[in-house]
């Protein structure tokens, strides 16, 4: 029977689109701030920002009369007509995220426009508003508590809160690159993350990733007609392991693209190693009409009518401020240009090593980028290239080594459950390779890697492990080791989709033919399949 779901239902169902987790209410909320011409933008979280989040601004502010209709859904001062649609300005438009996070949360709001000399307090709490008159600065102060308390079943979707609070730091990052005329600060439990004053785009750079990466940018600026290009890239001299250091703006807004990243990426061939991916800041102006901000529930992808012209803008622009750093040919070989956006993991299997081993496995090619098709001496191997990875940084974690130093060290914010729970198992991390120090407080400081980890993503890695550390408890301290070595290797290892260059693909063949027995993962499942030469002739009735 069809029928039509009460309003409740309906909410928080529609909650979802927006809503998905702290990370994209801080979103919103940080969107909203901007859009009222905040000059100070401050983020406060505490657990990951499932039991708090409050994002203050000195904007403009809400005036008292219209603060109820501020946590009504499709209520916004942003658009007026359809047509507004078709050259949006703003961050937000739809008049959507207050009341989504109404219905999942509970919510205050405190404000006051400057003309006024008495500011508003707005409670929502189980769907019952309540307003009442409040002391306050100009601006306005959301304040979000207890996130999913009414939805149990989204919490448990969510990550640690370590991982939580990671993402929710991602996105103040990424708002303060796109608005360095505006000041941000983060407190993640207490305790200052990120702070950056309004600075030129190259000082807010630095402040965002790092001053030793801000000294290895070059100036991107190009410009054709009604288009402008203009930012940051890194010089070849320095590269990610991956695309997080990566961040494309559309007229003020963060966008994600594989596109975009692909026409960065583009020029750096025969200029960075095929492993590395380069560092960018990439800022695109262009007439409002041009782009659809309408078409994703969170506004993070966009639609262009003129795409080709945009993207092969960005190419051209890298492209000129790579001028002085000649191609070197061995290098632009191991490049392949994939069509859209693809997972990209790196490989770091055997430093100093040949790319092929003679004698040893050949790889032919990739089959949907899970497997790795090979030619053995025995006949043709299928690899799945995940069990493989895995298998082959178990074995090296086991066996110690060499660590890779990270400097500066990474700090690593905790909650105190988590310190309590890490800190009795650090001899085992330093025994793997990971040297974590206390750094007061819930924080700590990361400073090696195992030498086979060197191109993994330190953050996930530490979040993997502690998910690992209340079945430790138990166990003696040998299989500890083996149980966090397992857990590092498979958050380390390649995934399956993971796009890998026929040098990649030998690398890979060449650490499995070393761990080759056992020829399966530490879960158990095979590394890989061996079509014999006297089988294929028996099934083409050679024989």
């Amino acid at each position: 029977m069809i029928q039509i779901l009460p309003p409740h239902i309906a909410e928080r169902i529609a909650a979802g689109e927006v809503v998905e987790r702290p990370a994209s209410l801080v979103k919103e909320l940080v969107e909203n701030s901007l859009d009222a011409g905040a000059g100070a933008v401050s983020v406060e979280i505490r657990d990951g920002g499932l039991s708090l989040i409050r994002v203050a601004d000195d904007g403009h502010g809400i005036g008292r009369e219209e603060l109820p209709l501020a946590v009504q859904r499709f209520a916004t001062s942003k658009i007026g007509q359809l047509s507004d649609l078709d050259a949006i300005r703003t961050l937000g438009f739809r008049g959507e995220a207050l009341a989504a996070i109404a219905s999942v949360a509970r919510l205050e709001i405190l404000s006051r426009r400057r003309d006024e000399l008495e500011g508003s307090h707005l409670l929502c709490l189980d769907g019952s508003r309540t307003v009442t008159a409040a002391a306050s600065p100009a601006g306005t102060s959301v304040t979000v508590r207890d996130l999913f308390y009414n939805t149990p079943a989204r919490r448990k979707f969510l990550k640690s809160p370590m991982r939580e609070g990671q993402l929710v730091r991602q996105v103040v990052v990424r708002y303060a690159l796109a608005y360095p005329d505006v000041a941000f600060r983060l407190l993640v439990n207490g305790r200052e993350s990120f702070a950056a004053p309004p600075s030129p785009p190259l000082e807010r750079l630095a402040a965002a990733l790092g001053r030793e990466s801000a000294g290895e940018m070059l100036p991107v600026r190009w410009a054709a007609a009604d288009l402008r290009i203009e930012g940051f890239i890194s010089a070849p001299t320095i590269g990610g392991p991956d695309r997080q250091g990566q961040h494309f703006f559309i007229n003020g807004r963060p966008v994600r693209s594989g596109l975009l990243a692909v026409m960065l990426e583009r020029p750096y061939a025969g200029r960075l190693p095929v492993s590395r991916r380069p560092l960018g800041v990439i800022h695109i102006w262009l007439d409002p009409h041009l782009v659809d901000v309408n078409v994703h529930p969170r506004k993070e992808e966009v639609r262009l009518s003129q795409e080709r012209s945009i993207y092969g803008a960005v190419s051209r622009a890298v492209e000129e401020a790579l001028v002085p750093y000649p191609v070197n040919e061995s290098l632009a070989s191991g490049y392949s240009w994939p069509f859209a956006d693809q997972p990209f993991a790196p490989l770091s299997l055997r430093e100093g090593g040949p790319a092929y081993i003679t004698g040893g496995p050949q790889p032919l090619g990739q089959l949907q980028n899970a497997y790795i098709v090979a030619q053995g001496r025995e006949g043709l191997l299928v690899v799945d290239q995940h069990a493989a990875h895995e298998l082959v940084l178990y074995e090296r974690l086991m066996a110690g080594g060499e660590t890779h130093p990270l400097s500066p060290p990474i700090r690593i914010e905790l909650t105190q459950r988590e310190a309590e729970l890490l800190t009795p198992f650090l001899p085992t991390l330093v025994d793997l390779g990971l040297e974590l120090d206390s750094f007061g407080g819930n924080a700590f400081l990361l400073r090696t890697l195992p030498a086979a980890l060197a191109g993994s993503h330190p953050h996930s890695l530490i979040d993997g492990l502690l998910g690992e550390l209340p079945g430790c408890r138990a166990l003696d301290p040998e299989s500890v080791r083996e149980k966090l070595a397992m857990k590092a290797a498979c958050t380390s290892a390649i995934k399956a989709g993971d796009i890998l260059s026929q040098p990649q693909m030998a690398e890979l063949l060449n650490g499995l033919e070393a761990a080759w027995s056992p020829a399966t993962c530490p879960h158990g499942r095979p590394a890989f399949v061996l079509l014999t030469t006297e089988e294929l002739e028996r099934r083409f009735m050679r024989r």
